[in-house]
């Protein structure tokens, strides 16, 4: 299942039977912003994958740019810890992104690590199948 922000700003992607989440997120958010995409998680994804099992996020922020939404963060990442949330794998060579996702992740204590360059894809994937989860690159958003 495809989910596709109404304003552009991101693009979920559910492979329910691997119980992973591809995600893109692009641009500045706003409150708004964060509304909308913890509304989708709430309605959508966390239905969609129940919570009774782990899940995880390879999430490509390449396109991502820091945003005053540091709060709301923390508060999605936690309500998604509890619906099954437990590993992330962030593509972005944003060293401004890095921090703030790192400085997020630190204070939840959720199992993730950053990756960049050309093979940022292919070693999100290998250090997510490290993590028990099974991956195909062709399915990332």
């Amino acid at each position: 299942m495809k989910i596709v922000d109404s304003k552009g700003m991101y693009t979920i992607l559910i492979d329910k039977k691997n119980r992973v989440i591809y995600e893109k997120n692009v641009g500045v958010w706003t409150n708004e912003d964060l509304n909308r995409f913890l509304n989708d998680y709430k309605n959508i994804v966390f239905n969609e994958l129940g919570n009774d099992k782990p899940w995880a996020k390879l999430c490509n922020l390449s396109e991502y740019e820091v945003s005053s939404i540091y709060n709301g963060l923390i508060e999605f990442f936690e309500f998604s810890i509890d619906n099954g949330f437990s590993d992330c794998a962030i593509i972005s060579n944003d060293c401004l992104v890095n921090s703030q996702i790192h400085e997020v992740c630190k204070r939840i204590y959720l199992n993730h690590s950053f990756f960049g360059g050309i093979d940022a894809f292919e070693n999100a994937i290998d250090w997510l199948e490290s993590n028990g989860y099974s991956l195909k690159s062709s399915s990332t958003c």
